[in-house]
Formats: structure tokens, C-alpha cells, sequence
């Protein structure tokens, strides 16, 4: 189970998430007339919902582009979501002024060579547990839960309890609902 700095994951204001194999399961369907099939993970969607119920903004950053993607971010309010981003650590950097805090104040889940550099730069930096070998040799966390079965709501959960929250946090959220 992930485990965090205390110091570290109170400072964390905003969660960037990658999308193709951290909130899917990296698999991609295309149906016959061109429509493309992801599967989300609802745990993750209730993490998500719980970290922006807590004060963590969340990002969606994607090098792909797809609909479906906006339609996601949508149902559990994600506000920001950046697609066809090959650079992402420029797109995390950019972020990080637009929101004025440092790269020390993010958290970053990834799963794949194009996640490697944000990973490294950020204050706390995931890849889920299938992320490709590369990733999961340098990255400084890795969630026991692969991507698209859980992965963000083990760094959400992770977070939460490392800042001693996570139990009030769910209690209000629950009475919020």
C-alpha cells in the first residue's frame, strides 16, 4: 500500500492524472464505425470525487484526444483536461504557474515513458501498478492496484491519510451526498 510524507502530501493542491492506462486499463476499442470504448474504474471516479471534496484540484493530461475523455472528466467535475499532449511535463509546469504553485505542491500519476519526467519532477510521483518496466524501476511510488482498477484511489486514499484526514474527509463527503 502506497504510503507518503506527511509534510509532503499536505502540501499537495493539485492531482494530475494521466488517462489512458491510469484511469482505463489501457486498453482501446474501436467499434467498426470509428466510436472508441474506454472503461473507467467507478472507485476512481469516487476518489476523484473525494481528493476535489478535500481540496484537491484534479487534472485530467492525456497524449491522446478523445471525447470520451471530456465526457469523464464531466460526470465527476473535473474542470481542467488537457489532450494531445505529447510534452506533459511542460503541460505540468504550465499548469503549475496558471495555478501559482510549485511543482512540490503536485501530485502525478502515470503509467507510461511519456509520464517518466513529470513523475521525477513533481512532489509526489506515481505509476500505477502494470505502468510500463521503465517507470516502474524510477518512479518513486508505485500503486499496488494497476491502472484503471483502483490505482487513483490508492494515491487518493494515500494522500488523505498521510495528511490525517482521509476518515473526516469520507464522513463529510458522505454527508454531502
Amino acid at each position: 500500500m502506497l504510503a507518503f510524507d506527511k509534510g509532503v502530501a499536505t502540501g499537495i493542491k493539485l492531482l494530475i492524472l494521466d488517462v489512458d492506462g491510469v484511469l482505463t486499463n489501457a486498453h482501446l476499442v474501436l467499434g467498426a464505425s470509428g466510436e472508441e470504448i474506454k472503461e473507467f474504474s467507478v472507485r476512481d471516479g469516487i476518489g476523484i470525487m473525494v481528493a476535489q471534496f478535500a481540496g484537491v484540484q484534479v487534472v485530467f493530461l492525456s497524449a491522446r484526444v478523445s471525447e470520451i475523455v471530456e465526457r469523464r472528466a464531466e460526470m465527476l467535475g473535473v474542470r481542467e483536461v488537457y489532450q494531445g499532449e505529447q510534452q506533459k511535463l511542460d503541460v505540468v509546469r504550465q499548469i503549475a504557474e496558471r495555478h501559482g504553485v510549485e511543482l512540490s505542491a503536485i501530485a502525478y500519476v502515470g503509467d507510461d515513458l511519456v509520464d517518466m519526467a513529470s513523475i521525477r519532477e513533481v512532489g509526489i510521483g506515481v505509476a500505477v501498478g502494470d505502468a510500463c518496466s521503465d517507470l516502474l524501476e524510477s518512479a518513486p511510488h508505485v500503486t499496488e492496484a494497476p491502472g484503471g482498477r483502483g490505482a487513483v484511489r490508492e494515491t487518493v486514499e494515500a494522500i488523505l491519510k498521510a495528511r490525517g484526514d482521509w476518515t473526516d474527509v469520507v464522513e463529510e463527503f458522505l454527508a454531502s451526498i
